[in-house]
């Protein structure tokens, strides 16, 4: 597996605004569509991610393996992603979402941002900062 650094030398082109506005759509569909083989494909087999309080993922198996779990509580995920920028091969982007919890039932939603860094067409690092609340119960916040 390589490390960070040397995801980070094998970095190739520059992405364009409009080839980022792409991949965010397809991200979109994808994980709109529950299409988690063809999302999957989008990842190097050497992925990291950071994603939330998550410990670290290393490889897409164990990106499948958190992913098979969020789907199976996150129950009729929507998701819209909104592009933020471009620097080099990473896209960073915000996202909204809603589902249904699949243990409570209850209608949730979640906000975040990510940087998603792409190496030869494909998702090499994905780090998510990413808040949930369920949308049926009284608004409450940590920082009020």
């Amino acid at each position: 597996m390589a490390s960070v650094i040397e995801q980070d030398k094998a970095v190739t082109e520059p992405l364009t605004i409009e080839q980022a506005t792409t991949i965010l759509a397809e991200y979109q569909e994808l994980w709109n569509r529950g299409a988690m083989s063809e999302l999957l494909d989008g990842f190097t087999e050497d992925i990291i991610v950071e994603f939330a309080d998550l410990p670290p993922i290393r490889g897409r198996k164990e990106l499948e393996q958190m992913i098979q779990a969020r789907t199976a509580r996150q129950k009729g995920y929507r998701l819209e992603k909104t592009l933020r920028c471009v620097f080099g091969s990473t896209i960073v982007c915000s996202w909204t979402a809603e589902w249904t919890d699949g243990l409570t039932g209850r209608l949730m939603k979640g906000k975040g941002i990510e940087f998603l860094q792409h190496r030869d067409g494909k998702c090499c690092r994905w780090e998510s900062a990413f808040n949930a609340w369920d949308s049926e119960a009284p608004a409450r916040s940590l920082f009020v």
